[in-house]
């Protein structure tokens, strides 16, 4: 099938490679315009761009997809499907209806649960054991079209979104080429999502990753594994903030304030929390800083039990 490819983070880059080394032919790759971004805010292309100019694919850069023009490139293109993985927008439903196959888009969770941009934090967050990548045809809802295929994927203890998201991108983009195949031969049904079972995932803003010490240890956990690596979990000591990157629930309880450091060993310490339980902390990240193991943050800015994380 001619396909046009649309996609812009590393999440989106597997699948491209899947579909370019695949029977399918890819017309063009959609992707968000280039963008500052880091702490000198350089120029950066999205990974999409980078990977589809190593297979010397067109590629489009919009600043949106509700404009005439684009329409008229994409229509003179004359694909047959459009593929979406990640794209980063809303598309209209003349952008939908323009293939006589519609859009297939790649979601990262196992719809009808965690629709919405942030499904590998938000199942992480809520404690899943098990997720996975789907792929759906579109509508102009929000991740609302009937499923195509599905895979399950376990979440490790340890998966933070970083490490879940590789997994789900490199196995959602063998699911991906599978879909294509299948629905080329016309081997698919599409099924209907059960809207009784719909759970959202919705975007997250720098303002979630702040720590509240009266939650549960085990969800603070959570939280460090689903917010790595954007928007982080931080707090302030002493007045300065640290990110906390490594942190699991401790076996100890406690009946000291949440947020007091309640023991230091020799490579952690471990911080009092809600509901009489304890996080035990092993990497953070000062302001300004690289990260640390704890053994190096207690030397360098003088931590000692009884200090408060606020």
């Amino acid at each position: 099938m001619r396909i046009v490819f649309m996609g812009s983070p590393q999440f989106a880059v597997p699948a491209l490679e899947a579909i370019h080394a695949s029977q399918h032919e890819i017309v063009a790759v959609v992707t968000q315009p280039d963008r500052p971004s880091g702490r000198k805010l350089q120029t950066h292309p999205p990974p999409v761009k980078v990977a589809a100019h190593r297979f010397n694919l067109p590629v489009l850069q919009p600043a949106t997809t509700k404009s005439a023009d684009f329409f008229e490139q994409l229509r003179t293109l004359q694909p047959e499907l459009l593929v979406v993985v990640a794209y980063g927008e809303i598309l209209r439903a003349n952008l939908l209806g323009l293939p006589p196959h519609g859009a297939v888009n790649l979601h990262a969770s196992l719809l009808p649960k965690f629709r919405g941009a942030a499904p590998i934090a938000w199942a992480i967050l809520q404690g899943e054991r098990i997720t996975g990548a789907t792929t759906m045809l579109m509508n102009e809802g929000m991740d609302a079209g009937p499923i195509l295929l599905q895979d399950e994927i376990q979440i490790a203890d340890s998966d933070t979104t970083e490490t879940l998201g590789r997994k789900i991108s490199e196995r959602g983009a063998l699911l991906l080429t599978r879909t294509l195949d299948s629905l080329q031969k016309k081997e698919l049904v599409p099924i209907t999502q059960d809207t009784s079972q719909v759970s959202y995932a919705p975007k997250l803003k720098k303002e979630d990753g702040r720590v509240d010490w009266n939650h549960a240890a085990l969800q603070l956990s959570r939280q460090v594994r689903a917010f790595n690596p954007w928007p982080g979990t931080f707090s302030t000591i002493r007045g300065f903030s640290v990110k906390l990157w490594t942190a699991e629930k401790s076996n100890q309880t406690t009946i000291l304030s949440p947020g007091e450091i309640i023991e230091i060993t020799g490579r952690s310490f471990i911080v009092a929390c809600g509901e009489q339980s304890a996080l035990e902390i092993f990497e953070l990240q000062p302001e300004s800083r690289p990260r640390m193991p704890v053994a190096d943050f207690i030397r360098g800015y003088q931590v000692k039990t009884g200090d408060r994380f606020s």
